[in-house]
């Protein structure tokens, strides 16, 4: 079987937005209430992360992943990652902070860096503000 890219997230529209630059397709990824798979990326619904019984499903699909991505939009009102989230998976997992607003750019990373040591991300941490250059930059390196 492939391995693909999971991408775990609060904010469904990020986890499209992340997937379909990592896909290079013109088409957009339909939102859908359920694990979706494309050619490169598993995409979470946010659903799956707000209910505590729904982790275990989160971490069972680390068998089909090279790698996951823990997104985490900045400012976030709520904690929606439980603590140590990243240590229980097996492949490497990247904290990606994702930037709605260029103000307070300082104070913001200091925020998301905070949320990241929390969830686990310690080793591979991302800043990506929602510029579409940007996180095309990042699905390229990625890869």
């Amino acid at each position: 079987m492939k391995k693909r890219i999971l991408i775990v997230g609060p904010n469904q529209k990020h986890n499209i937005l992340i997937a379909e630059a990592i896909e290079h397709t013109n088409r957009p990824i339909r939102k859908v209430a359920n694990i979706s798979y494309t050619d490169e990326t598993i995409i979470v619904p946010s659903a799956y992360l707000e209910s505590p019984w729904m982790h275990k499903h989160i971490i069972s699909l680390q068998q089909n992943a090279s790698k996951v991505l823990f997104l985490v939009p900045i400012p976030s009102s709520k904690k929606t990652y439980p603590p140590n989230f990243a240590h229980v998976l097996r492949v490497p997992v990247i904290g990606v902070a994702i930037y709605e607003t260029k103000e307070n750019r300082i104070a913001q990373q200091q925020m998301a860096k905070k949320i990241l040591e929390e969830i686990g991300c310690t080793t591979q941490q991302v800043f990506l503000d929602l510029d579409n250059e940007e996180i095309r930059v990042f699905a390229e390196k990625i890869r």
